[in-house]
Parts: C-alpha cells; sequence; structure tokens
C-alpha cells in the first residue's frame, strides 16, 4: 500500500500558497510520502488557487529527488488534450518520470462556461480528449500514469477498457455501488489494475478513530495506494504539517495489514536512495477482521 498527500491549495495570497504547497512536497517527501498531489481550481472555486498544476509541480520537481507528482485532478474537457500532453510530456522529462496525470469530467459549471464548454457535455468530451491525450503522451507515462477520477460505472469501464488507473474520492458509505464498480474495474482494465483512493482527514479527529475508519473502508482491499487530504481543504499550513505527519508516521504502518482470507500480508520496502524508481504495481491490501 502506497501512500499519498493531497493539497488544494488554497489561501488569500496565490504566491505564498505556492511557495508554502513547495515546502507541504518537501516535507512530504521527508516524511517517506510516496506521492504529492495538487488539485486544479479556476478562479478560486472552493478556494483553490491552483489552475495551472503542471507549472506548480516543475517547481516541486526541482526541489525533491524521489516523490511522485501527481494532478488530482486536471478538468480535461476545459484543456486542448494535444497542449495539456506536450506540458505533460515536459514535466515527466524534467522530473525523471515522476508524474503521476490525473484527470477528471469537472465539477465547475461556472468554469465549463467561461472556457466555453457545455457543463452538461463534461463526461463524452472526457473520453473524446482521453483518447487524444494518451495518443499524444509519453509511452510510459499513457500506459502507467494516468489515473481517472471518477464516480460513474460508464467512466469507470472506459478507464478500464483504455488501461487507465481509477481515483476513487466517493465516500463508500454514500451507496452500495462503490465497491462493486472497483471489483468490476479490476476484473475488466487492461494491463495492470490500478486503483487510488482519495480520503479526507477532518483534522479534529484522533489517530485511532482515523485508522479505524480507513481500515473499515471496504473499499480498501481493491486499492494501491491512499491520497489523503486534511479536511476541510482550506487549513492553514501548520495545519497540513500536524496531519501529514502524524499519518505518516502513526497510520501508514496499519495501512497493509492483510487478514487471514487473503493470505500471509505483502510488505514493501522503502525505498531507498538505490531504488530510485518506485514500484508502479499496486496490490490490493485487507483490513483484518475486526
Amino acid at each position: 500500500m502506497r501512500l499519498g498527500y493531497l493539497t488544494h491549495v488554497t489561501g488569500d495570497d496565490p504566491s505564498r500558497a505556492y511557495r508554502e504547497t513547495i515546502r507541504l512536497a518537501e516535507r512530504a517527501e521527508e516524511l517517506g510520502y510516496d506521492s504529492f498531489w495538487v488539485a486544479q481550481h479556476h478562479d478560486g472555486h472552493l478556494g483553490g488557487r491552483l489552475p495551472s498544476p503542471l507549472v506548480l509541480l516543475a517547481a516541486v520537481a526541482e526541489r525533491t529527488r524521489l516523490i511522485r507528482l501527481g494532478t488530482a485532478v486536471v478538468a480535461l474537457p476545459l484543456e486542448d488534450p494535444r497542449r495539456l500532453a506536450e506540458d505533460a510530456g515536459v514535466l515527466d522529462a524534467l522530473s525523471g518520470g515522476r508524474l503521476e496525470l490525473g484527470i477528471g469530467a469537472g465539477a465547475d459549471p461556472d468554469a465549463a462556461r467561461r472556457f466555453g464548454r457545455h457543463h452538461d457535455d463534461r463526461h463524452r468530451d472526457t473520453v473524446a480528449a482521453l483518447d487524444v491525450l494518451l495518443e499524444m503522451l509519453p509511452p510510459a507515462l499513457a500506459a502507467q500514469r494516468v489515473w481517472w477520477a471518477t464516480a460513474t460505472p460508464s467512466s469507470v469501464d472506459a478507464a478500464a477498457a483504455r488501461g487507465v488507473g481509477v481515483l476513487s474520492g466517493r465516500p463508500p458509505s454514500s451507496d452500495g455501488d462503490v465497491v462493486s464498480e472497483l471489483a468490476r474495474y479490476w476484473t475488466y482494465a487492461r494491463g495492470v489494475p490500478r486503483v487510488a483512493l482519495s480520503r479526507p482527514l477532518p483534522a479534529g479527529h484522533s489517530t485511532g478513530r482515523i485508522i479505524d475508519e480507513l481500515l473499515a473502508d471496504p473499499a480498501l482491499p481493491w486499492a494501491g495506494e491512499i491520497v489523503v487530504q486534511a479536511q476541510p481543504s482550506t487549513v492553514r499550513a501548520d495545519v497540513h504539517d500536524e496531519v501529514m505527519e502524524r499519518t505518516a508516521r502513526f497510520v501508514r504502518p496499519f495501512l497493509g495489514v492483510a487478514g487471514p482470507a487473503h493470505g500471509p500480508a505483502v510488505v514493501e520496502e522503502v525505498d531507498t536512495d538505490d531504488d530510485l524508481t518506485p514500484a508502479m504495481r499496486p496490490r490490493p491490501v485487507v483490513r483484518p477482521h475486526r
């Protein structure tokens, strides 16, 4: 099980928010996080200050060495997929192959209107743009490190057919279909199935409660990575620091525990300076019987 951290890059001063995000990425690498993700928001939607995530991640790439750098996510219908592929290719080369390119349909109807797009067509437009994007991206990036943040069955099926990873942020308690969709994705995915769960960690929750809730998550057995984020998303930088450190030190050891129904636990070795390429193949984990 791999562990990532996500920030929505919020704050009243964008320049300060960007500098703090770079520092958070450096700290995440020091704490042993496998990935660091930034969210895209246009025009300050939901308090986010980052419309151009690849630009900021290029700065992060120059200050880090090993941690993978993710977008969670780029609103693909608002992008020219050819230009996005070119920019992503530059960042991937600059970072030494560390880009994790997360895309999605976008959730801001006002942004769609300002970009001259129809929000109701976003799912259809995402599929069309994704096919162009995958064709234009560097082959290793297209085959192993593109993620689709989606919660609809048709999009999960489309991701499986294209060999794209699924980034799932839908709470498993919201309905009973999340687990069945992930199971279907694992069954039909072309190539190696890849699932990452995006999970909020409320800043006021105790460590024990966070561990219990993560281990009780029925989607956990289908994931190879958990991407956590402090909640609310507009918390100060010092809260990010506290949540990030507490999760790395006290929560992460519980994430790879296997139950008897699934055989012995599989333990991943910690990356060292002698192994600069993190393993790309995810493996499902299971929670212990409680």
